[in-house]
């Protein structure tokens, strides 16, 4: 089981489903990374991050407790986090990686509501 909240824990009943949708790919793709991370760690190379297999990613999974992904667009989002966690403190990173590492750095309050969001740009 993940660590992190899923969207049920979060957010109100009656949230759209996109929102849920994204909110737990998201945490998914965080909890593989991190995964992927502690086990090729800061030798994780760019090339490597986007040759990894279904076998690497049902690995992740399995290690994080969360179910394999489904679809390019989680495997997409665990790819950049890795790449953004292996470039943290290095200079040799991807050039998004100053980006992503603010923007990961905290959750930020959006408009009235008090909703609070942690923003991920993906491709």
């Amino acid at each position: 089981m993940t660590a992190l909240r899923t969207a049920r824990d979060v957010y109100p009943k009656g949230t759209p489903g996109a929102i849920c949708i994204a909110h737990n790919r998201l945490v998914k793709a965080i909890e593989m990374a991190m995964a992927l991370f502690v086990e090729f760690g800061e030798q994780a190379t760019p090339a490597m991050i986007e040759r990894l297999t279904d076998a690497d990613f049902g690995r992740a999974a399995r290690t994080a407790g969360v179910h394999p992904p489904n679809s390019d667009d989680t495997r997409d989002q665990v790819r950049l986090l890795l790449k953004v966690f292996v470039a943290m403190g290095t200079t040799d990173g991807p050039p998004e990686a100053e980006v992503l590492t603010a923007l990961l750095s905290g959750a930020r309050r959006t408009g009235d509501r008090n909703v609070l969001a942690l923003l991920v740009p993906v491709n």
